[in-house]
């Protein structure tokens, strides 16, 4: 089973609580906005783990430069080559 994702309950719910307050959010929709906010957490935090997976195997593979060898342009070419995911 894959790692399980715990997300420290009272720091989001904290953090929700602002994201309402800034705006002018009716009370019966607060439970749609948690969820909204819920989704876009969850939705980044799968991006970036995906693309840190992509980036270590990518730019710390063993027959290939590192990361710091690499000029600008093979950077950049390596870099086209993720964005074809």
């Amino acid at each position: 089973m894959a790692d399980r994702t715990l997300i420290d309950s009272g720091k989001f719910a904290m953090e929700f609580a602002e994201s309402v307050s800034k705006k002018d959010v009716d009370n019966s929709k607060i439970l749609d906005e948690a969820k909204k906010y819920l989704l876009s957490y969850l939705t980044a935090y799968y991006l970036i783990e995906d693309f840190n997976k992509i980036e270590n195997t990518n730019f710390n593979s063993t027959d290939e430069k590192k990361f710091k060898d690499l000029s600008f342009n093979e950077l950049m070419a390596r870099v086209k080559q993720l964005n074809r995911y």
